[in-house]
């Protein structure tokens, strides 16, 4: 009961707080889901059903102190609140959910009751300190070497689902990182990583500009694997152009069980003089299968997803459109083709601003496909979304 008093506390602190030295943003959510499926589901009661929902309220809080020059704190915490037929139908959701792969557990079920439970959880948690060309980070932070937009083959060490369209600020990493910044178009970076597991990550990046291009070179060890891997982002005349790549070579798996493995993305967007947008990307996965092998679920991705293999099909191919039609209105239409066994996730969206702070967002994920393949694993399956969004 403290820990639920505490945290509500802070939005309810949140003008005072916005007045003080340090810096408070963050959002409030509302967001209804519900999903429909073509095949009966099993349930753990032994039940099944094709029909379910749940929502969500999600709080999320960005601390920035800064206590001296050169020297801030940011802290980035989640309080997420979901009630419904899917947290009473499926227990184990609540695992899920609370599940921190980091070497710290800052994820917590704070109450867990039939049919609805409270998180608190922290993805950010981390020391910065710069001095002239050197800067230098400890703790939970979010490292983003990847340069495309869907697929991120260099993101070795938080790699994200792009379904997972309600985590803007994706996963962070227990880890050190050291940059330092050799001139103003150029940066060397090396990270060390350790996961609950104990596993490590220790990497370096080296980040330059050629010609209006800016390339990386990233080079070391990713849990049992060596990792070598580069990319590149740029333009082609007004279209922006990007790719990126990573080549694993298990060296450190003393049973041997690793595989050599390529993950390469390239990817390609542009924006008309209307504004309209598009957006296209492919995919190579060589330890994807090109078989119907099971496939991705809406409800819950069983996929390890990693920078080693963002998907479970080898080819993927990736389409968007977006176009705002009215200054306050937007919509949106995103699809993943798998070529081999022809399934398809599609998503299509509308945004309406209602306020300078306040959005409306309407949202759906489908996935169709013959069932066994990548997208159409349980049958075609449907799901919607109603989210409102104050940003503070």
């Amino acid at each position: 009961m403290k820990r639920i008093i505490v945290c509500l506390s802070f939005v309810f602190l949140i003008p005072a707080l916005k007045s003080q030295v340090f810096q408070l943003s963050g959002y409030l959510k509302e967001m209804h889901s519900f999903y429909f499926m073509q095949h009966e589901m099993p349930l753990p009661n032994g039940d099944t059903t094709k029909f379910t929902y749940y929502n969500l309220f999600h709080n999320r809080l960005n601390f920035t102190i800064r206590p001296f020059r050169g020297f801030q704190i940011d802290v980035g915490m989640r309080n997420r609140l979901l009630d419904g037929a899917l947290i009473r139908e499926i227990p184990q959701y609540a695992d899920i959910l609370s599940f921190d792969n980091g070497i710290v557990d800052l994820s917590w079920n704070i109450i867990h009751a039939e049919g609805w439970l409270f998180n608190t959880s922290f993805d950010r948690f981390v020391l910065d300190y710069s001095w002239k060309k050197f800067q230098i980070k400890i703790g939970r932070q979010r490292i983003n070497w990847g340069i495309n937009l869907v697929w991120n083959p260099n993101d070795i060490f938080n790699a994200f689902s792009y379904m997972d369209f309600d985590y803007e600020e994706r996963p962070g990493s227990d880890a050190v990182s050291f940059t330092w910044y050799s001139s103003a178009f150029s940066s060397l970076d090396a990270v060390f990583k350790i996961d609950q597991n104990h596993t490590t990550t220790l990497a370096a990046r080296y980040l330059f500009n050629v010609k209006r291009y800016d390339i990386q070179f990233i080079a070391g060890k990713c849990e049992k694997d060596m990792v070598v891997g580069g990319g590149w982002s740029g333009n082609i005349r007004n279209v922006s152009f990007r790719g990126e790549a990573s080549f694993f070579v298990s060296l450190f798996d003393k049973d041997n069980q690793g595989e050599t493995a390529l993950s390469a993305t390239v990817s390609a967007d542009y924006t008309f003089t209307n504004t309209l947008y598009l957006h296209g990307a492919f995919l190579f996965n060589s330890m994807g299968t090109t078989r119907k092998e099971g496939g991705v679920s809406l409800l819950g991705n069983a996929l390890n997803l990693s920078a080693k293999q963002l998907s479970i099909g080898m080819y993927e191919l990736f389409g968007q459109i977006s176009y705002p039609i009215l200054p306050i209105l937007k919509v949106d239409l995103v699809g993943i083709f798998n070529p081999t066994d022809l399934s398809v996730y599609c998503s299509p969206g509308v945004s309406i601003s209602l306020h300078d702070d306040i959005e409306l967002l309407l949202s759906s994920q489908f996935l169709f496909g013959k069932q066994g393949s990548e997208y159409g694993a349980n049958g075609n399956t449907y799901a919607a979304f109603c989210r409102l969004r104050w940003s503070f």
